[in-house]
């Protein structure tokens, strides 16, 4: 939570004095991408593991920072984007399609994680000579990744709507 102040009051002004225009959708596509970042932390860090060094734990604190501002970029802007976009009579409906989104994310991740157990999967990852925790991790920061571009060429033709404060149906 303390993200979210720091990046209206600093992170966000000193981006806007350095010329770079800060939209609702650039930033929950920044936020999509810095998620992807992290994981690709998090399965460097294994792959590390993996191959016998120890590392300190203090490294965790990097692919959290990272997840942690995605999140923040993502969840609060969008929440505030989704509001502002539907006219007054659907707010409580874009809520409500809001949640069933983050619904949907967490049951494609769990069937993600439910397919890697199965043997033939577990046998084709081992193939690459990579461990099957960073292997998810380098498929889920793939994933990520591709959701961001995708996310951010759909945003270049969206058209903005202003209905934030909005008194009529």
């Amino acid at each position: 939570m303390l993200l979210i102040p720091f990046n209206n009051f600093v992170l966000y002004p000193a981006l806007q004095r350095a010329g770079v225009t800060l939209t609702a959708l650039r930033k929950m596509g920044a936020g999509i991408a810095f998620s992807g970042l992290s994981w690709i932390v998090i399965g460097s860090l294994q792959l590390i593991m993996d191959g016998g060094s120890v590392i300190a734990i203090t490294w965790q604190v990097l692919p959290y920072a990272l997840l942690t501002f995605g999140e923040v970029l993502v969840s609060a802007t969008g929440l505030e984007f989704a509001y502002s976009q539907a006219p007054k009579s659907m707010k409580g409906s874009i809520m409500s399609f809001w949640t069933l989104s983050v619904t949907v994310g967490n049951l494609w991740v769990l069937l993600a994680n439910a397919s890697v157990k199965s043997e033939s999967v577990t046998n084709k990852i081992a193939e690459t000579g990579i461990s099957v925790t960073a292997f998810q991790m380098f498929f889920f920061a793939g994933f990520a990744l591709l959701a961001a571009l995708v996310f951010a060429l759909y945003a270049r033709s969206y058209t903005m709507q202003d209905h934030y404060r909005s008194t009529t149906p």
